[in-house]
């Protein structure tokens, strides 16, 4: 039996879901209504389904840094010193600002990141909505971090540094900042990025300092008089925490199949999600009408509901175990649990799906 070793992420898991229901308690409170039940436990269950996917994924990242810091790495930093943190913090958000912005401009590395944007609500449960995809391209970003000599337990513990300074600016409950607004990420400039209103679109990439894309004109404030509606433009409109994953995976490579040539093939995958196979860059794809109030989700079945709770609290629970035990485990069993996880997660998505079928034709 693999001896159980805690980590700093074994404890953020039910840490981050307290913060979910402790939001969820002081919206209740304030008379806000900023949570509907089956998309945060969707959220909730795609953001643990990531996390059995990347904590095998994500390895590649550490490994290849590791690599190319031990046989490129050109300076000799000190541990102690703060301005090496600093440094090294500054660096590695300046990185993520190219990491996240390509994520939104290139149309393969979109179709990982559209997972995060699928959610048409804005909470805490929505940073929790990550991709399972992502983990093939990020590294390559962070590598001059490597190159510098910047150690690799730096890296580590900056990136999450990084990634968590980032969930708590999901959040509808804080409004502006005042003057923090002028170099930091916050709930408001944030709130901007989730939004599918045209003047929020690819804007605010920073993961902790907005001045990056005040830097290259990426920035937008949040406006009072046109308030931002959350969600991509064609919704996602399924509670499958596999199909969240694979949506735009699937329309990417039908719409390649369906090109006469070559490079309209590529252009797909490696051309802005706007792009169409005449070459024109298409605004009015990126155009639409918001009138109205947002729809509210549809009451979910109590068979959607118990089995979506059910699943998140089993699944964070083999979750934990996992982390713990998985430093000891071959990599072949690794990506059994893995894939035997992502197999659980894609059979329940689908009894949602025909339960809900089920209900709307009742």
């Amino acid at each position: 039996m693999p001896e159980f070793v805690f980590s700093p992420t074994i404890i953020l898991i039910p840490l981050l879901i307290c913060f979910v229901v402790i939001e969820l308690g002081v919206s209740r409170l304030l008379g806000r209504s900023v949570y509907t039940f089956q998309d945060s436990i969707t959220s909730i269950n795609i953001g643990i389904m990531s996390q059995f996917v990347n904590a095998t994924g994500a390895v590649i990242s550490a490994f290849m840094y590791a690599i190319i810091h031990a046989k490129y790495g050109t300076f000799t930093w000190d541990l102690t010193s703060p301005f090496t943190w600093i440094f090294a913090l500054l660096l590695y958000d300046f990185m993520y600002y190219w990491v996240h912005r390509t994520g939104h401009e290139v149309n393969m590395f979109w179709a990982s990141h559209i997972t995060h944007h699928s959610s048409e609500q804005f909470n805490l449960s929505t940073a929790l909505r990550q991709a399972s995809t992502g983990f093939y391209f990020k590294w390559v970003f962070y590598m001059p971090l490597a190159i510098l000599g910047i150690p690799v337990q730096v890296f580590v513990i900056i990136g999450l540094i990084d990634l968590l300074y980032q969930v708590w600016v999901h959040t509808r409950l804080v409004g502006r900042l005042g003057w923090l607004e002028l170099f930091l990420v916050t709930p408001s400039n944030h709130r901007v990025h989730h939004g599918k209103n045209d003047y929020c679109i690819d804007k605010n990439y920073g993961g902790v300092f907005s001045v990056w894309d005040r830097l290259f004109g990426t920035y937008a404030d949040e406006r009072v008089d046109e308030p931002v509606r959350f969600g991509i433009k064609t919704p996602l409109n399924s509670w499958n925490p596999v199909w969240s994953n694979l949506h735009y995976w699937v329309g990417m490579f039908r719409k390649a199949g369906a090109q006469s040539n070559w490079r309209d093939k590529l252009m797909c995958f490696f051309g802005e999600p706007v792009w169409v196979p005449e070459g024109n860059s298409a605004g009015g794809i990126k155009k639409s009408v918001l009138t109205g109030e947002e729809a509210q989700e549809p009451d979910s079945p109590a068979l959607i509901r118990l089995s979506g709770l059910l699943m998140t609290v089993i699944s964070a629970g083999l979750l934990v175990l996992y982390l713990g035990s998985k430093q000891q485990l071959p990599a072949f069993v690794q990506i059994f649990i893995a894939s035997f996880a992502v197999l659980a997660f894609a059979s329940v998505g689908l009894l949602w799906a025909k339960t809900s079928r089920r209900g709307a034709a009742s």
